[in-house]
């Protein structure tokens, strides 16, 4: 077998072909996201699959989990509150990136396991590794489908990663005709909102330097990038956050992540 038709074989099985047949049947219906998640499992077992509509400043909207109500609490309704901010798969379709298959630590920062996102949020949940599907709809929304393995299992291989990436257009158009919405795009409008807001965040209270602090932490960055892109030690950013964390009222990044969300979505009032 030649290398090129190595690279095919898993796209051309029964398993996936069946799976992804089913799949594109049932797009619209209450039955499709189980059928989209055969058809992942197909190519790249996994232990979980949620589902996440973002657009703009607006807070996400999670459109479809196969988790339990405990885990569900944390993974979705703790992460809609706020942490959702630091997410390194939310941060790139702010950012703009090509719509694709991405792994988890190829979009994050370096110091992720020391990172605010991780000490805060993803600890919590306990993933060994995480793929997303970003895609873009027409009117300027990102869905992100984050398939995940727990913190028992082994994190995914390049060759998984490769195969999801490489069938990404037929999940793209399937997820796009189940949950894209029509109409103009108006992305680039929320784009520059969610910037202004996000500049005019505690803008009364805190000093510049403080609210640089402050808009670094919510862009996803560590204390030690923060300490790098400002030319500062690590100690001093430390003080700038503890100033701004008493200014704000807050005591812990997840009420920052909170207040900052309610700013946003109040229009920044």
């Amino acid at each position: 077998m030649t290398t090129q038709a190595a690279d095919r074989a898993p796209l051309e099985g029964r398993d996936w072909l069946q799976a992804v047949g089913q799949m594109l049947a049932l797009v619209g219906g209450d039955r499709f996201p189980i059928a989209m998640r055969r058809a992942v499992g197909a190519l790249c077992p996994h232990d979980s699959i949620v589902v996440t509509a973002y657009r703009g400043m607006e807070r996400p909207r999670t459109l479809f989990h196969d988790l339990d109500e405990v885990q569900a609490a944390t993974h979705t309704t703790f992460y809609e509150s706020g942490p959702f901010l630091l997410d390194p798969f939310y941060i790139a379709c702010r950012n703009g990136i090509a719509p694709g298959a991405y792994r988890l630590m190829d979009l994050a920062p370096k110091a992720f396991f020391k990172s605010d996102y991780y000490d805060t949020f993803y600890r919590r949940i306990r993933l060994a590794d995480e793929i997303g599907l970003l895609v873009a709809d027409a009117a300027g929304r990102w869905i992100a489908v984050s398939i995940a393995r727990g913190a028992r299992s082994a994190g995914f291989t390049a060759e998984e990663a490769r195969l999801l990436g490489t069938a990404f257009p037929v999940l793209e158009a399937a997820i796009v005709r189940q949950w894209g919405g029509g109409g103009g795009t108006g992305a680039d409008r929320d784009d520059r909102l969610l910037r202004e807001r996000l500049a005019a965040f505690g803008a009364q209270v805190l000093s510049p330097r403080e609210g640089e602090v402050v808009r670094l932490i919510l862009n996803g960055h560590s204390t030690r990038e923060i300490a790098t892109l400002l030319g500062s030690a690590e100690g001093t950013v430390k003080v700038h956050r503890r100033h701004a964390y008493a200014k704000l009222g807050i005591a812990s990044q997840a009420e920052l992540f909170s207040l900052a969300t309610r700013f946003i979505a109040d229009g920044g009032g």
